[in-house]
């Protein structure tokens, strides 16, 4: 394991930008589930069945728009992506300070449909600023930073809320969402590899002896399909339209993502997000039945530092480690958890579970990104967004019906059994392939 691998991808020119970007944008985004729930408990008087009803709403929303607004990234740009989110979502959470409860549901959902597309920028960015060999290492950071960023931002606006009210703190949330929405569209970071290739200007001698060239077919060819040196992804002039790639129709992610192997990583993203909803209901549900409710941030704090710690060491290695090897690691690492007799082995098996969390994201993100090309790699980052929106949205119902009959231990239990059994089938399905594919060479 080396360490250059992180000096070099924060000497890459853009790539500090967009972390930075990433960290500050999310933080708006962290706080809305927690004060949403708060909202409606502390200042509706609803019960908290109600407010996850709520929370659930806002996020089918996002689960449904992430690849829209992926492609929309895609096809139109950073600038037409995050409009549609600055001119919305801010304004459908100062109405919902207004609303009862039963509007509160549905402009939850809307707002859900009109959230940022952060995941999807930040990835796709780094995606097209580093070359494919470190694309774990800066997917890897930014998932170290989303750690500690689902760690403060959620905690800040409890105490807000707390201290200000809870309309007061979706008022500021709306307004910091604003200021994202500004910063990123002034940032505009880059999300092709043809916009961050510089145009350069051949002295007068060699433009005129490279004119003479172009009129060789093979250095016509060559010219014609470029290729950005600087990512290696894909080349900016078309080899058969002479276009720039970017005005061309915009391929498909469905070939790409829609298949075994697409299904399965999604599934991967899916089942590891279940896993980590269900480490977080156990815990609160283990402390809370203990009468031990002030552990809880410290150990959820502890959880948070194994996952920042596992995402740094992955990042770094220099091993291919797939994604299902990860979601085994994290299954049998969770397990641990159901043995637990007390708030300190509680903390230290948490720690280690902790461990794969943030791999888990890396993993199956950098697996996606490699799949498809990059005109649609906006879009399929959205699906990986989805799929983690959806693994938490279906794990918090499951995990919590079993952890109501049969207790925390039961729950993470549960959690880990269908981890480790989607790890091994996704290893089957691959020794199968690989299988089927030397038969049709020998053949």
């Amino acid at each position: 394991m080396a360490l250059q691998g992180y000096r070099a991808a924060l000497r890459t020119p853009g790539v500090p930008v967009v972390l930075t970007i990433g960290f500050l944008a999310r933080i708006p985004f962290s706080t809305i589930g927690i004060l949403l729930t708060l909202h409606t408990v502390i200042t509706l008087q609803e019960s908290f069945f109600s407010a996850g009803l709520v929370v659930a709403a806002s996020t089918l929303g996002i689960a449904i728009a992430s690849p829209l607004r992926g492609r929309l990234l895609d096809r139109h740009g950073l600038r037409r992506a995050v409009l549609p989110s600055l001119l919305f979502q801010p304004l459908i959470l100062a109405v919902a300070t207004l609303v009862p409860y039963s509007a509160l549901v549905l402009l939850a959902l809307v707002g859900g449909l009109f959230a940022m597309p952060v995941f999807a920028i930040v990835r796709t960015s780094l995606s097209v600023l580093v070359p494919a060999d470190q694309r774990r290492t800066v997917f890897s950071l930014d998932s170290v930073s989303t750690e500690l960023v689902f760690m403060l931002g959620p905690a800040a606006a409890t105490i807000a809320a707390v201290a200000l009210g809870t309309t007061t703190a979706l008022l500021v949330v709306a307004g910091l969402i604003v200021l994202a929405g500004i910063g990123i569209m002034l940032a505009n970071p880059p999300t092709r590899s043809d916009q961050i290739m510089l145009p350069t200007r051949l002295p007068r001698a060699l433009e005129a002896a490279e004119s003479g060239m172009l009129a060789t077919g093979e250095a016509h060819h060559e010219a014609r399909v470029a290729q950005n040196l600087t990512t290696g992804q894909i080349p900016v002039i078309d080899e058969r339209t002479g276009r720039p790639v970017h005005e061309l129709p915009a391929p498909s992610v469905r070939p790409h993502l829609l298949t075994l192997g697409g299904l399965a990583l999604l599934a991967a993203t899916l089942v590891g997000s279940l896993l980590i909803t269900a480490t977080d209901l156990t815990v609160v549900a283990f402390l809370e039945g203990d009468g031990n409710t002030t552990a809880i941030a410290w150990v959820l704090a502890i959880w948070c530092a194994g996952s920042a710690i596992g995402g740094f060491v992955y990042g770094a290695s220099a091993r291919d480690i797939g994604p299902f090897t990860v979601l085994l690691a994290l299954g049998v690492l969770s397990l641990p958890i159901a043995a637990s007799q007390s708030v300190w082995m509680l903390a230290v098996t948490t720690f280690g579970a902790g461990l794969a969390l943030a791999p888990i994201i890396t993993a199956t993100g950098e697996a996606i990104a490699r799949r498809v090309p990059e005109q649609v790699r906006g879009e399929a980052m959205g699906w990986h967004g989805s799929a983690l929106t959806a693994g938490a949205a279906v794990g918090a119902p499951l995990i919590g019906v079993v952890i109501d009959l049969a207790g925390p231990r039961v729950g993470i239990l549960v959690g880990s059994a269908l981890a480790i059994a989607l790890a091994l089938t996704g290893f089957v399905l691959r020794a199968w392939r690989l299988r089927r594919t030397r038969r049709r060479l020998a053949g």
